[in-house]
């Protein structure tokens, strides 16, 4: 019978946070020459980068746009964004966050019907919800607030 094994780890079992997984959210840019690109299958395949599309609008032969997060192991993907512009497409992290003051809310729900991202609802009690990791950080919800309860923080 083998000797059992401690519950308590030695540091080399121990992972080192450089190796954990982390996600990125970034927008994409892509020129006319990089439309056909099969970029979530680059970074799924060469990166080990499971990706998510939120938004994409693209124009055939002519450019395209993908909001998306990413994630993966941080060494990787950094060489993943490395790639992306040498390709030719431009990459923009997202490190703005939207905030609501629910204090002054009056909860009208103007706000949720230009969510196209779902990250805004209604809850029973007909109280607004913001689910944070939906959210694209397209600004709708700042403009559509008529008691301006909606901020951008950078």
């Amino acid at each position: 019978m083998p000797p059992k094994k401690n519950k308590k780890q030695d540091a080399s079992e121990i992972p080192n946070t450089s190796s954990l997984k982390t996600r990125r959210r970034v927008v994409l840019d892509f020129p006319a020459s990089q439309i056909q690109t099969p970029i979530t299958y680059i970074l799924a395949k060469e990166y080990d980068i499971a990706s998510n599309i939120l938004r994409a609008e693209i124009a055939p032969e002519e450019t395209g746009k993908l909001v998306m997060e990413m994630d993966g192991l941080p060494d990787k993907l950094d060489l993943a964004i490395e790639r992306m512009k040498e390709l030719g497409i431009r990459v923009t992290e997202i490190a703005r966050k939207v905030t609501f003051d629910m204090d002054s809310c009056i909860h009208c729900g103007a706000c949720i019907s230009v969510c196209l991202a779902g990250a805004l609802k209604l809850d029973k009690d007909y109280h607004l919800e913001f689910i944070e990791p939906k959210c694209t950080v397209c600004e709708m919800c700042v403009t559509s607030c008529p008691v301006d309860v909606v901020t951008i923080n950078i």
